[in-house]
C-alpha cells in the first residue's frame, strides 16, 4: 500500500480482507446489524473473542488515497471514553460485481473497512423511542453529559479538529453500563476528500441538521450544536412528550416536560433534578438558536452540565450531613435559605416555571421560528411566521431546487418536523 497508515495506538490493528470476509461469512446478510449513509455494517466475533462492528465504507470512485489516510489517521488518534473505540482497519483489494450492459462483471476495487468496538446496549434511538425502556432520569442526564463530552473531545481535544456532521440517536451507542459513545465521527471529514457530489449527499440528517446548512451548506463547530440540541430535547422529552408537543410554545414545552418528570417521580423530585430537568432543556433551546452566533459552544454547554451535576453532588453530600445531625425526617425538597443568591435559587420549589421563565427569558424571535421547527417541538401555530422568515434569509429558495424537498417552505417545514417525530 502506497501511503502506508501510521500505528499511533498500539490496540489499532490491520486486518486482513480474506480474515473479516471470514467472521462475517463473507459478508452474508445474516450478520448486517445497520445500513448508513458511509456504508453496511456487521457484526464480527474476532479469533481472540472480542466482537466488533464492521463498517464497511461504500465505494469511492476518485478518492485520493493520501487525502484518505491523513484524515483516517486522524481517526486513529482519537481516544476518548465518550468516543466509540477503534479496534482495527482493513485497506485492501478486493473484487465487486457491478452491471454493465446488462450483465454482471466484478472488478477489483479497493475495499476500506474500520472495525470498532461492539457495544451490546444498541444505539440511543432505541432506548428513548421505545416506551417501555423506561430510562430514569439520573441516566438520562448522564448521557447527555456523555455526549457533550464526547463532542467537546472531537473539537477542541484533537490534534485537528473533528466535526462530526450527522449527530443523532442512532449514533450515540451506549455500553452494558449504558455510557454513551458517539459513532460515525470523522466520517463525514473522510468522504469530504472525494470532490464530488458525496461530500453534501451523506452528511446529515434532516431534522437534524441547521438552517445555515441545509440554505448554503454552511459547515462550522454550531452544526453539531445543534444537532445536540435535538437530541436533549429527545431524551429529556422521552417517547411520550416528544410526540405531543407540536402546537407548544418554549415555555408549555419546558413546563410540561418539567411537569411530566414530577409526576414519573411521584411528586418527590429534589430541587437539583428539578435544575438539572430545566436547565437540560434552556441548554437544548439555545443550542438550536436559528442564528449560529446565539447557539453556545460545546466547551460551554459542558461546563454547564458539570455545573449542575456538581451542584447535584453537594446538594446529597448536604443532605446526607443533615440527616445525621437531626432526629426529625427531613423533606425530600428543602426550602432555600432566605439569603440564597437568586442564582442558587433559579429553581426552587416554589419557583413556578412562568416565574423561571420570567427570570430567564428565551428569545422569541427566533424560537418562535426554525429552530423550534426543527426539534418538532412548537410548529403549527409558527408557519406563518415561517413564511416570513423563509423570505428573509432566502431558505425557500434554496430548498425547492432539491427533488427531495420540492413545493413551498410550509411544506418543507412540515416534512422535516415529520422526519423527527
Amino acid at each position: 500500500m502506497a501511503n502506508k497508515i501510521q500505528h499511533t495506538s498500539a490496540t489499532t490493528r490491520e486486518f486482513t480482507l480474506e480474515l473479516l470476509k471470514q467472521i462475517t461469512d463473507n459478508f452474508s446478510e445474516e450478520h448486517v446489524i445497520g445500513r448508513g449513509g458511509y456504508g453496511v455494517v456487521y457484526k464480527g466475533l474476532l479469533h481472540d473473542g472480542e466482537e466488533v462492528a464492521l463498517k464497511k465504507l461504500h465505494y469511492m470512485p476518485g478518492l485520493d488515497d493520501k487525502q484518505f489516510m491523513n484524515e483516517f489517521n486522524n481517526l486513529m488518534r482519537a481516544q476518548h471514553p465518550n468516543i466509540i473505540r477503534l479496534v482495527g482497519y482493513c485497506y485492501g483489494l478486493g473484487h465487486e460485481r457491478f452491471k454493465y450492459n446488462g450483465e454482471y462483471i466484478f472488478a477489483r476495487v479497493q475495499e476500506r473497512i474500520l472495525c470498532f468496538e461492539y457495544l451490546q446496549g444498541g444505539s440511543l434511538d432505541k432506548h428513548i423511542s421505545d416506551e417501555s425502556c423506561g430510562l430514569d432520569w439520573n441516566t438520562r442526564f448522564k448521557i447527555i453529559k456523555g455526549i457533550s463530552k464526547g463532542i467537546n473531545y472531537l473539537h477542541n481535544g484533537c490534534k485537528d479538529s473533528i466535526y462530526h456532521l450527522d449527530l443523532k440517536p442512532e449514533n450515540i451507542l451506549l455500553d452494558e453500563n449504558l455510557v454513551p459513545k458517539i459513532g460515525d465521527f470523522g466520517l463525514s471529514r473522510l468522504f469530504q476528500t472525494e470532490k464530488t457530489h458525496i461530500t453534501t449527499k451523506f452528511m446529515g440528517t434532516m431534522g437534524y441538521m441547521p438552517p445555515e446548512f441545509i440554505d448554503r451548506h454552511a459547515i462550522t463547530p454550531k452544526f453539531d450544536v445543534f444537532s445536540f440540541g435535538v437530541i436533549i430535547i429527545r431524551i429529556v422529552a422521552g417517547f411520550e412528550g416528544y410526540s405531543k408537543c407540536e402546537d407548544m410554545s418554549p415555555h408549555e414545552f419546558l413546563e410540561h416536560v418539567h411537569g411530566n418528570w414530577r409526576k414519573r417521580m411521584q411528586e418527590t423530585m429534589s430541587s437539583h433534578i428539578s435544575e438539572q430537568v430545566i436547565t437540560c432543556i434552556e441548554i437544548a433551546f439555545r443550542c438550536v438558536e436559528f442564528d449560529p452566533e446565539k447557539r453556545p459552544t460545546i466547551a460551554d454547554i459542558v461546563n454547564e452540565v458539570d455545573k449542575i451535576d456538581n451542584a447535584e453532588s453537594l446538594a446529597i453530600a448536604k443532605n446526607s450531613d443533615e440527616q445525621e445531625h437531626t432526629v426529625e425526617k427531613q423533606p425530600v425538597i428543602q426550602v432555600q435559605e432566605k439569603n440564597s443568591t437568586e442564582e442558587n435559587t433559579r429553581y426552587a420549589r416554589t419557583d413556578s416555571i412562568s416565574t423561571v421563565m420570567k427570570k430567564h427569558p428565551l428569545s422569541k424571535k427566533y424560537y418562535t421560528a426554525d429552530p423550534v421547527v426543527a426539534i418538532g417541538a412548537m410548529v403549527v401555530s409558527l408557519l406563518h411566521k415561517l413564511c416570513e422568515l423563509s423570505s428573509e434569509y432566502n431558505l425557500g429558495a434554496n430548498l425547492k431546487k432539491d427533488e427531495h424537498l420540492q413545493g413551498n417552505w410550509r411544506t418543507f417545514v412540515m416534512r422535516w418536523i415529520t422526519s423527527i417525530l
